[in-house]
């Protein structure tokens, strides 16, 4: 696999052989999958507004220091909040993986 990519877990909600599918979100509130979709590319947003901040800062363009300072910042954290709650949500399944049936 050449690139990076991020599978959807949309199939994680198809039913399995002898199993029952989670109901799908209805049209008026986004599913899980589409919120956790919608965080990711937030956090992605942020961080290209810090690297495009740092970059003008060291091209030497008329830009606020501390506004690329805070930019930096708030992108660090969201992303160290992304892994968290990837770290949870991770524990989640495993802990539900283990229980007996």
């Amino acid at each position: 696999m050449d690139d990076l990519s991020i599978r959807g877990i949309d199939g994680l909600l198809e039913p399995r052989a002898g199993g029952v599918a989670s109901p799908p979100g209805n049209g008026d509130h986004p599913g899980f999958s589409q919120l956790l979709k919608g965080a990711i590319e937030e956090v992605n947003r942020i961080q290209h507004e810090a690297g495009r901040l740092e970059d003008a800062v060291a091209r030497g363009e008329n830009i606020n220091i501390h506004q690329a300072i805070i930019a930096g910042e708030k992108a660090g954290l969201s992303f160290q909040l992304m892994m968290k709650v990837r770290n949870k949500l991770l524990e989640a399944y495993q802990e539900i993986s283990r229980m007996q049936v």
